[in-house]
């Protein structure tokens, strides 16, 4: 099967037009379908822990995950930027605060409620090798942005993490970090980059081409009419395809018949709604 890699980001707001983004075609691969923050809908595992990714690679071809990062360096799996106590109150931001500190909150009832990426790559690593990962890797802390320093560690924590489990070509990465995204682009680098498209998709490939970006990821919205000449146009562009989320089994259907390269869901069945 043929590796693919992304980095995702929301940049560039420029007028150019797609006409100035030439043809490279890219055959694109075999659909996988990634678990939304680990566990999906199913209520038996929390989102972003390790038992949740675990679960998530059991079912689908992989995981997507939301990362944070310690003020050691350490990432982290959760979704939100502030770090809570068992109560629910709030202690502090990951970013802000020492791996000790936020180990200190960790343990509720017995159950940890927070888990690195590294505990995560292990897993895979030992496991799940042939699988995919997406990290969702924000840029932005308790309403703070971080700095350009922030997120090139970021970056270069991801690359390491990818290095030493030996998960190239199997690790997506998304952020709206120009930082990251540069760090991450570097040559040789075990990540590649992509953009996050919210709206405008002629805009989007526009972009990514300036980025030299080799993924769009599509916000999903059945609305909107996302088509397979769409996705062949990003493909004839020289670009992967991801779609996310994607959870009612008539969307199911239809975006799987488009041949993207990347499904995001929450549904643990959505394989029973692929046609034969």
């Amino acid at each position: 099967m043929k590796k693919l890699v992304i980095v995702l980001i929301v940049f560039f707001t420029g007028c150019d037009k797609i006409d100035y983004v030439p043809d490279n075609p890219y055959a694109g691969i075999p659909t996988q379908v990634l678990m939304h923050r680990g566990n999906g809908w199913n209520e038996d595992y929390k989102e972003n822990t390790l038992e949740g990714a675990l679960y998530g690679f059991s079912v689908l071809d992989g995981v997507e995950l939301d990362i944070q990062m310690s003020k050691e360096g350490t990432l982290w799996l959760d979704h939100g930027n502030e770090v809570k106590d068992c109560a629910g109150n709030v202690v502090g931001c990951f970013n802000t605060m020492t791996d000790e500190e936020i180990l200190a909150h960790n343990l509720c009832e017995g159950e940890a409620q927070y888990h690195t990426l590294e505990s995560v790559f292990q897993e895979m690593a030992s496991t799940y090798p042939t699988k995919y990962i997406s990290l969702d890797i924000k840029g932005q802390y308790c309403e703070i942005s971080l700095t350009a320093d922030d997120m090139t560690r970021m970056a270069d924590a991801v690359i390491s993490l990818t290095k030493k489990y030996q998960l190239e070509g199997h690790v997506i990465a998304e952020s709206n970090s120009v930082n990251f995204l540069e760090e991450i682009s570097i040559e040789n680098a075990p990540l590649c980059q992509a953009l996050v498209v919210l709206e405008d998709l002629d805009q989007g490939l526009t972009d990514a081409y300036k980025l030299k970006a080799r993924a769009l990821s599509y916000k999903f919205a059945a609305e909107e009419k996302l088509s397979a000449s769409s996705i062949e146009l990003v493909h004839n562009k020289g670009f992967a395809m991801i779609v996310w989320v994607v959870n009612d089994p008539t969307d199911i259907a239809s975006v799987w018949a488009m041949k993207p390269d990347i499904i995001e869901t929450d549904n643990p069945d959505f394989k029973k709604y692929i046609p034969d």
